[in-house]
C-alpha cells in the first residue's frame, strides 16, 4: 500500500509551491545536442580568430627582421657603396670599383625580402613603407650587373625575385603613392587615448 501525501507550502508571495516535473531523458539529450553545437561554432569562430591573430603576429615579426637586417653594418656598408654607383651603372663598373660582394649581399638581401613579398609573409606595402627607395635605387645601379652575371653564369634565376619586387613596386607605386612620407602625412596626428 502506497501513501501520498498532498502538501501545500505557500510562498512568502502567496504562491502555492508546484513541484516542478522532471525532465525525460529525451529532452536532456536535445539539450545536450544544442550545448554541444553551440560549443563547437563558438570553439571554431575562436581557432579563426586565433588564425587570424597568429598571422598578423607573424607579418609584424618579419617585419621588425625586416627592419633589423638594414641596421646590419655589413649591409649598410654595402648599401653606401652600391649608392655611390651612378644610376643606371654597367657591370663592368661594379666589377672595376671591387663592388661585386657588395651588389651581392645588397641582391641576396632584397632577394629573401621579395620571396616573403611573394608568399604574403610581409605585405607588401610594408616593404614599400620601410624599403622602396632602396629596392628602387639599387636596382637602378645593379640591373645590368644582374643580367650580365645571368648570362655569364647561364642561371636566369639570379636576382630573379629582386628584379620582381623591383618590377611590382614600380607597377604599383607610382604617383601619388610614390611621394615622400614627409609630405603625403603632414597631417597626421597620433590617435587620442
Amino acid at each position: 500500500m502506497a501513501w501520498t501525501c498532498a502538501r501545500v507550502v505557500v510562498r512568502p508571495l502567496g504562491l502555492p509551491y508546484r513541484p516542478k516535473r522532471l525532465m525525460t531523458l529525451t529532452e536532456l539529450a536535445s539539450i545536450a545536442q544544442v550545448v554541444a553545437a553551440v560549443v563547437v561554432v563558438v570553439g571554431l569562430v575562436f581557432a579563426m580568430v586565433q588564425v587570424r591573430e597568429l598571422g598578423r603576429q607573424r607579418r609584424e615579426a618579419a617585419a621588425i627582421q625586416l627592419a633589423h637586417s638594414f641596421g646590419n653594418p655589413d649591409f649598410a656598408h654595402a648599401f653606401l657603396q652600391v649608392l655611390d654607383l651612378p644610376p643606371g651603372a654597367i657591370a663592368a663598373e661594379v666589377k672595376q670599383r671591387g663592388l661585386e660582394d657588395a651588389a651581392m649581399l645588397v641582391s641576396l638581401t632584397i632577394e629573401s625580402v621579395a620571396i616573403m613579398v611573394h608568399r604574403q609573409i610581409i605585405d607588401i606595402d610594408m616593404v614599400w613603407e620601410l624599403m622602396g627607395g632602396v629596392v628602387l635605387s639599387t636596382w637602378d645601379r645593379l640591373r645590368d650587373w644582374s643580367d650580365s652575371y645571368r648570362r655569364a653564369t647561364n642561371r636566369e634565376k639570379f636576382n630573379e625575385w629582386y628584379q620582381w619586387l623591383a618590377e611590382r613596386l614600380e607597377e604599383n607605386f607610382t604617383g601619388a603613392r610614390a611621394e615622400p612620407a614627409f609630405r603625403r602625412f603632414a597631417q597626421w596626428r597620433p590617435p587620442q587615448q
